[in-house]
């Protein structure tokens, strides 16, 4: 008896599933592929809500005292260094002193600066879209920050730097999640008339059980400018 039709059947049938499933996996990649859109907004009122309450708790004053000598040319961010700004699918704005600065070397807050700027703030509304337009995902996101500070009359530093969500929907099946992985600290200035320079580095996942797309934002601060800056990395 020969086998060679039984080995051609079973490698034919072998052959087809290898051939549907190649369009299967294309078309489902495609499905849930997400595009993403952005544009600048105006500054939801919450946001600036939001700030005034953080800044107002009776305990807000975190850092022991710190007895060093202060070196106004090197600039330190002496508050958070990573937080969770959306954690699956909920803003997360229950947390104390989720903002950094850029102050002298040897001050354990801002305490001690004066001439610091108005909040300042930048928004950008975010949003993805399926392959049929359904928008999955919107949110508002706005980077704030006071700019200007001195001490004792000297350079110009950073305080209140964050990036605050707003307007967050979320469409079922999809998660957002959005963090500050890293931040920066470096002097733009000089010796003499230090400016503190500040790169925020944050991260936004959006995820399916069929994908997981993620881009990365650097925010970046000045202590001369109310502009912020951001770029794609």
């Amino acid at each position: 008896m020969s086998f060679a039709p039984l080995r051609w059947t079973v490698l034919s049938v072998a052959l087809f599933f290898f051939a549907i499933q190649t369009p299967i996996k294309a078309a489902s990649d495609e499905t849930h592929a997400i595009t993403m859109h952005s544009e600048v907004v105006e500054t939801p009122n919450d946001v600036f809500a939001f700030v005034d309450r953080v800044n107002t708790f009776p305990d807000a004053t975190p850092f022991e005292e710190v007895t060093m000598d202060v070196d106004v040319d090197a600039i330190v961010n002496m508050a958070q260094k990573a937080w969770d700004i959306v954690k699956a699918n909920a803003p997360v704005a229950n947390v104390k002193f989720q903002f950094a600065n850029a102050l002298p070397k040897g001050l354990s807050d801002s305490s001690a600066l004066t001439g610091f700027s108005n909040l300042q703030s930048k928004s950008v509304r975010i949003w993805g879209t399926n392959m049929w337009g359904a928008t999955v995902y919107d949110v508002t996101l706005t980077a704030v920050h006071q700019y200007g500070g001195q001490y004792n009359g000297k350079g110009q530093y950073l305080e209140t730097v964050s990036v605050v969500p707003s307007n967050l929907s979320v469409l079922w099946g999809y998660t957002v999640n959005y963090s500050v992985e890293n931040i920066a600290t470096t002097n733009g200035g000089s010796a003499d008339n230090p400016v503190a320079k500040m790169a925020l580095h944050a991260k936004f996942k959006v995820e399916t059980v069929m994908q997981k797309n993620e881009t990365n934002t650097v925010y970046q601060f000045s202590g001369d400018s109310a502009e912020v800056k951001t770029s794609g990395i």
